[in-house]
């Protein structure tokens, strides 16, 4: 499957704004199973500098600068990406016993799994996390079937409500709430994961949306989204969405991996000015090249 996907993110300034400096994770890298054909970055009024760059965890950065001043911001990004190799099923490796996957940030020579097994900035791990996920995680069983129920089980026991939580609601809370947005549900699945030792990153990137059957895709109507990686070692990872109860395949783009949201926002920045209000809109289409 190809994908063309365009992302427009819209600010509206109260004052102008003199500066801006922004970093944008919005361009797919070349990983897990996908390829990029083509991928650019433009901003209105034009960046006066603009710099691609790969960060600590391979993902690719846009740094802009702009010396305009300007009480309108819009951020263009598109993309072409294929994503034939990313895999619908659970890989056979997964057929293993989950305890084999279990890994440790000081005795393990994987630096990669180190990464992602310690507490992070929004995700912390802790026993009610782990005596939640050992409900499916019982001895003998399988990776595999041991994530597909414990995501099953997130999806069935939380409310995907957007008026719940924000961006900035703490990870304790919204496991509490049992209520929220996919970056909530990617949380609580990968401190369920980390709490076992087990490996697992935050994913952001898109994910294709099918209209209702009768009725026409809506332009601008996708989103960005979130799910789950857990790394099974020499590189590997399983992509799992408990968001949406199913694999993270071919339907979905990759745009970067952090150990939380906090490293990978899709756009992040400073600005300068006198304003004291904003509004933001933002607009995604992902269109299968047919």
């Amino acid at each position: 499957m190809i994908y063309d996907i365009v992302h427009t993110t819209h600010y509206e300034y109260d004052e102008p704004v003199t500066a801006s400096y922004a970093e944008v994770y919005q361009l797919p890298p070349d990983t897990d199973g996908q390829r990029c054909l083509a991928r650019t970055i433009t901003t209105e009024p034009p960046s006066t500098f603009q710099r691609e760059r790969r960060d600590f965890y391979g993902n690719v950065v846009t740094a802009l600068e702009i010396h305009e001043t300007h009480t309108t911001l819009k951020v263009h990004s598109t993309s072409s990406v294929e994503t034939s190799d990313r895999p619908d099923v659970m890989p056979a490796h997964a057929s293993e016993p989950w305890t084999s996957f279990v890994a440790s940030a000081t005795s393990r020579p994987d630096l990669v799994a180190s990464e992602f097994l310690l507490d992070s900035p929004l995700v912390a791990r802790g026993q009610q996390y782990g005596d939640y996920a050992r409900q499916d995680f019982t001895p003998g069983v399988s990776l595999g079937d041991a994530l597909v129920a414990l995501n099953r089980r997130i999806h069935r026991d939380f409310v995907f409500d957007p008026k719940a939580t924000d961006v900035d609601t703490p990870l304790d809370e919204a496991f509490d709430l049992r209520r929220g947005v996919c970056q909530d549900f990617a949380h609580v699945l990968i401190a369920c994961l980390r709490s076992l030792d087990i490996a697992a990153s935050y994913v952001s990137g898109y994910l294709e949306t099918v209209p209702v059957p009768g009725q026409q895709r809506l332009a601008g109507a996708d989103r960005t989204h979130a799910w789950v990686g857990v790394y099974c070692g020499d590189n590997r990872w399983i992509g799992i969405d408990p968001t949406n109860d199913q694999l993270a395949g071919s339907r979905y783009v990759t745009t970067a991996r952090g150990r939380d949201y906090g490293d990978v926002p899709p756009l992040k920045g400073v600005i300068f000015t006198e304003s004291e209000t904003s509004t933001l809109t933002v607009s995604v289409d992902v269109v299968p090249r047919l």
